[in-house]
């Protein structure tokens, strides 16, 4: 952490220099030096080093208070708190340091690191330094206040440690609070949030509020008026709660639900005219999806049999879907109730045959199709050739992507090359890149492939992936390291679908096509 300073200029760590003007703070030199310290935090390089907190009595650039104040809140908060017991310079801005954050990593030593990494599980001991820790630093920002609040709460989960947690939320929910994430280890923990703390003006200014593990029942209309982004996890919320703490949240932009188990009825109304991210995620009790948000450009939905209505969704650009039926729902609903969708994500389910008919409409403006078959126990009844009717509803395709899952033993025989079906001859000219990870000897894989390469006049690229994207992180491409293990059999069998390729596939590869195949590592994997 040394320094060399002079009256123009300090060199940082890294040998990069900081302009330093002692004569005439001009605003345009101050904002010189933090756009420099930015610049230099960003490459990697530690704020200590960057500034030189000299402690041998090193003078420090001249710069106005209120911008060195702003240079130390960049600091990560571990860093802060070092550095405020080694420079006085340091001290004052540790105890108003805006962003907090508060997991085992920032607030415990090392050696409690190593114990909790080698045991895998909590301990007494470590927990109430832990607790005692950030009881401490809150206690020393009850003046100042705090920006940001990230805070892992451990346990021990009773009332005595419940009202402790709230006096900590009471302290840093004031009125200059902009952000709030809570997440409580313990699933299905009994702690209800505080609502009335994020009453009478005190979440006005909270923009972003995440919350996991815990209780939500607000009982009256909170006034969150600058909330952008709303995030539950686990949390123990009724749609009409949800109703009410959304009820005043005009400025919302981004909305995510992810295992809320209490909600039924899901609706986003239509005064929350900036929501453009909505994500639901495995809300097992969920019935109805109703969206009268009107400027939605992504959705996101994950989990089994609901009602969807995505309302006028003529700004829907964006879609995942990991539906019980999500690939039939696609081929009857989306292309008319979602004109404009530029990017679709299909999972299917593990009891959804895939046997697409033709698709009643166009999907004028799809330019990324990707669909994932996520079961092989039925994998020898699907009809992946059928799969052709979303490429041609798809004019604009540039991008298709098919998953589909590498079954550990199948006996599958192609035959002859005249055997294999074909489709009438259409034109996709604007496809480009086409991926199939888990190719297979499978009949109607092999005649999607081939399809794809006798009617796509514009493909660049063809990758096929003969085993599971898992297995491709070493091989060949680290001989310091080996590849997982693989079973025999399976190992065998996918060679056979790398003799498929061979036999079936590269024939039909135009020179200006780039074909990619992925195949069990050589080396590793020798039979």
């Amino acid at each position: 952490m040394g320094q060399k300073a002079s009256r123009g200029r300090t060199e940082a760590h890294g040998g990069s220099i900081v302009p330093c003007q002692h004569d005439g703070d001009s605003q345009g030199s101050n904002t010189a030096v933090v756009s420099v310290i930015k610049q230099l935090m960003e490459k990697g390089h530690s704020l200590l080093g960057i500034i030189g907190c000299n402690t041998a009595g090193g003078s420090l650039p001249y710069l106005p208070e209120e911008i060195w104040h702003h240079i130390r809140s960049l600091m990560p908060m571990r860093d802060a708190a070092r550095a405020a017991c080694v420079s006085r310079a340091f001290l004052h801005s540790w105890r108003c340091h805006p962003n907090l954050n508060f997991d085992m990593r920032t607030m415990c030593s090392n050696k409690i690191l190593l114990r909790r990494a080698r045991a895998y599980n909590d301990n007494k001991r470590d927990r109430t330094e832990y607790n005692n820790n950030i009881g401490k630093v809150l206690s020393n920002h009850r003046r100042a206040g705090v920006k940001t609040l990230k805070l892992h709460f451990h346990g021990p989960f009773n009332t005595k440690s419940y009202n402790r947690l709230s006096s900590w939320l009471q302290i840093a929910i004031t009125p200059v609070l902009e952000e709030l994430a809570l997440n409580l280890v313990l699933e299905n923990s009994k702690y209800d949030f505080p609502c009335s703390l994020l009453s009478d003006g005190s979440g006005n200014t909270i923009r972003h509020l995440h919350l996991g593990n815990c209780v939500l029942r607000p009982t009256v209309n909170l006034s969150l008026r600058c909330l952008t982004e709303l995030h539950l996890r686990s949390v123990r919320v009724t749609g009409d709660e949800l109703w009410r703490l959304l009820s005043n949240s005009f400025a919302l932009e981004i909305l995510i639900l992810k295992e809320c188990q209490d909600i039924i009825c899901l609706q986003i109304p239509c005064h929350m005219q900036r929501l453009s991210y909505l994500e639901v995620s495995e809300c097992c009790r969920l019935e109805l999806i109703e969206n009268k948000a009107p400027n939605i450009s992504s959705f996101d939905f994950k989990g089994g049999e609901i009602q969807l209505s995505l309302g006028e969704a003529l700004q829907v650009k964006k879609l995942k879907l990991n539906h019980w039926c999500a690939i039939s729902y696609a081929i009857d609903e989306l292309a008319s109730s979602v004109p404009n969708l530029e990017t679709l994500t299909l999972w299917s389910s593990r009891e959804e045959i895939v046997n697409a008919p033709m698709v009643p409409s166009k999907f004028l403006h799809l330019k990324v199709l990707s669909i994932s078959v996520q079961s092989w126990i039925h994998m020898w009844e699907y009809d992946f050739l059928s799969l052709v009717s979303f490429l041609d509803a798809s004019p604009s395709l540039e991008t298709f992507d098919l998953s589909v899952p590498v079954p550990s033993r199948y006996d599958w025989i192609i035959g002859d090359p005249s055997t294999l079906r074909k489709m009438p001859e259409r034109h996709h000219d604007k496809l480009k890149t086409v991926r199939i990870t888990g190719f297979c000897c499978q009949k109607s894989l092999v005649e999607l492939t081939r399809h794809i390469l006798e009617s796509a006049r514009s493909l660049k690229r063809l990758t096929l992936t003969t085993i599971d994207e898992d297995y491709l992180l070493y091989g060949g491409h680290n001989r310091f390291r080996k590849c997982p293990a693989l079973d025999k059999e399976f190992i065998r069998e996918a060679r056979k679908s790398n003799m498929a390729v061979k036999t079936y596939i590269e024939g039909k590869v135009p020179s200006t096509v780039q074909l990619e195949v992925f195949k069990p590592c050589s080396q590793c994997h020798a039979l």
